[in-house]
């Protein structure tokens, strides 16, 4: 099963990354963990839940206290004991990574050059305007004389 993101297009043509399958790796570990530890499993996410509210409160106390470090100590414990979240790449999917880094490279360089010819163009259109105006300053005002008085 191949667990690395893969590029999407999302709502109104947006790009996203997508690590569904990886996300489903993870719960399937945790699942497989909470049946051989129940009670130890179910301690750790409850511990989680609870240092929530006390972050929480800490964050509006100006970043006082170390409950947020104390949830992250017990969340890195949970991955360790699940596999971790590095993915370790099958030899199979390295091609298909090869294959996505090069498309988006290459709609980035579309992008990009998109990007290069259209300021370019406004540097043409700010350089006329800017010329147009300096000739109606230089230039001078006729004055019609219609009769002698």
């Amino acid at each position: 099963m191949n667990y690395l993101p893969i590029l999407r297009r999302g709502h109104k043509g947006a790009l996203m990354l997508d690590s569904t399958s990886a996300a489903h790796e993870q719960i399937r570990s945790l699942a497989d963990l909470y049946r051989q530890d129940p009670e130890g499993v179910g301690d750790m996410l409850i511990q989680i839940a609870d240092l929530k509210d006390r972050v929480e409160c800490e964050r509006e106390l100006d970043g006082l206290g170390h409950a947020e470090h104390v949830r992250d100590e017990i969340v890195g414990e949970l991955l360790d004991d699940i596999g971790g979240a590095r993915v370790h790449l099958d030899h199979r999917a390295n091609h298909r990574a090869l294959m996505q880094a090069r498309d988006l490279a290459h709609q980035a360089m579309h992008i990009a050059g998109a990007a290069q010819r259209r300021a370019e163009e406004l540097a043409v259109l700010t350089a006329v305007a800017r010329q147009v105006r300096e000739e109606r300053r230089k230039s001078p005002r006729l004055v019609v004389v219609t009769g002698w008085w």
